[in-house]
């Protein structure tokens, strides 16, 4: 996209033309000059801060084309917008001249909309103007989220050691603005879990389709299945490159399956559902999980709550597999044997090592107590053992008893009743079971009603399934 040397280079001869060689020596005298003399001053003027991050900008806009000029247009608009903004919002009188004129925010501001100027002048020589200009406008929106998420609370982090602490507070009500950033704040945390479950997802539907078939998973690169072209990185991100690319490759306009669009999606309310009703609210809907007096993203997240981190990570890994099986049932292939014991073992091991991420032990619901009699380890180990085992059979009781109406060769759904039960216990995976059954039984009147035959995959049913089971976990085990 940036490959055109106009854009790679901002010593245009048309822009330099404009600009002029005398010029580009007073501003960088002018930048050089007010980063010392706002560097001295750091220690009693709060604001001479953004000075000298303003004019190290311009310098480094000056003498350097290391960068694309798209790249630093977007960063100077951005840099300009915060200067002004952090200028308004000083209390003197004369905060666009102090502390001396030739040095002041206003100067800067003017030689910051000069070098923008200059950049957008190169960037008009590009042939591809329409992509040039997408380009710089999601540029600009990411850098400005970024500025108003992390450079501002971070430079007013900085200046708050040097301003007038009062011997007393008074608290008030959050104003419009605060509100809005605190929201914001939130949810780019929520949306950064949530892609993070489209990338796990988008890399489980290359595992899928490539550990089966005995090909390599990591030691490859992303490419067109149709004519071999590679695809470069900002075509290969989940979810937002399907809709950018129409869902078509960009050298061949060959058609990408919606199938990695789904899946990419699917991935991504994977840990987006789970973070809504597990994480942030303490992991209230697992049973036997520690209560916590305060929830919310504040209080589990950026004061850090490892249990229910740990908990929470645990149930998407168990869930990412499961979609994973659900992904080879649906391609008619199976799981390798080498596969199958990693998850097993990684997913039956780790409670061992992190005893909270079992909270339910194995005769939490009979009248009999035996795990207190046992040592920690020991009770999470029979607890993983008794829930593999009991997802095992009844999987295999489900599969008889549904055979009708569900995929009739073998699958997955074996191994993946297991992993429920290593990860969410023998009680859990009854219940789940149980619904497995109800679904089928479901699915059989409807054909019958319908006079069409419905079929399932096994895996998917027990994904979807486990899936809805999650966030009623604590009332449905309080039933029992």
């Amino acid at each position: 996209m940036f490959s055109d040397p106009s854009l790679t280079n901002s010593s245009d001869p048309l822009a330099d033309s404009l600009f002029g060689e005398y010029a580009r020596m007073l501003l960088i005298g002018t930048a050089g000059c007010s980063a010392i003399a706002s560097a001295v001053r750091i220690g009693v003027d709060s604001g001479s801060l953004m000075l000298v991050l303003g004019n190290v900008l311009a310098l480094a806009s000056l003498v350097s084309s290391r960068f694309p000029s798209a790249v630093r247009l977007t960063v100077l608009v951005c840099f300009a917008v915060l200067l002004s903004w952090t200028t308004i919002q000083q209390d003197t009188p004369d905060r666009w001249s102090s502390p001396m004129v030739f040095f002041s925010p206003a100067v800067l501001l003017a030689s910051l909309v000069i070098l923008a100027v200059r950049e957008c002048v190169a960037i008009v020589r590009v042939q591809s103007l329409r992509v040039s200009f997408r380009s710089g406008a999601v540029m600009i929106g990411i850098a400005g989220v970024l500025v108003y998420m992390i450079v501002l609370p971070s430079i007013d982090a900085f200046l708050e050691q040097y301003r007038d602490r009062p011997s007393s507070y008074t608290i008030e009500e959050l104003t419009a603005l605060e509100q809005l950033r605190i929201r914001s704040a939130k949810f780019a945390v929520f949306a950064i879990f949530t892609y993070f479950g489209a990338c796990v997802a988008s890399f489980i539907n290359v595992v899928a389709a490539s550990a089966p078939r005995g090909e390599s998973i990591a030691l490859r690169s992303s490419a067109c299945p149709k004519c071999e072209t590679p695809i470069r990185r900002t075509d290969n991100l989940p979810i937002f490159s399907y809709l950018n690319l129409g869902g078509r490759c960009r050298a061949c306009a060959a058609d990408i399956p919606i199938r990695y669009f789904w899946v990419e999606l699917i991935g991504a309310a994977i840990f987006g559902l789970l973070f809504l009703y597990e994480l942030v609210t303490g992991a209230a809907n697992v049973p036997g999980a520690p209560h916590y007096h305060y929830a919310g993203i504040l209080w589990i997240i950026l004061y850090t709550k490892w249990p229910v981190i740990g908990l929470y990570l645990y149930h998407v890994a168990m869930f990412s597999c499961l979609l994973m099986l659900a992904l080879m049932d649906v391609d008619r292939l199976r799981c390798p044997k080498w596969l199958a014991r990693s998850m097993v073992i990684v997913l039956a091991t780790l409670p061992i090592a992190f005893t909270g991420l079992q909270p339910v032990a194995f005769d939490a619901q009979i009248p009999i107590a035996l795990s207190q009699a046992m040592p920690t380890w020991l009770v999470q180990a029979v607890t993983s053992v008794l829930g593999g085992i009991t997802g095992w059979a009844l999987a295999i009781l489900v599969q008889r008893f549904a055979s009708k109406r569900i995929q009739r060769r073998k699958t997955s759904l074996s191994l993946a009743a297991a992993l429920v039960g290593i990860t969410l216990g023998w009680q859990a995976t009854v219940t789940i079971a149980l619904f497995c059954l109800i679904a089928a039984s479901l699915l059989t009147l409807l054909s019958r009603w319908n006079g069409a035959k419905i079929q399932w995959s096994a895996t998917s049913m027990l994904f979807t399934i486990a899936m809805l089971h999650q966030p009623a976990w604590k009332w449905l085990a309080a039933l029992w």
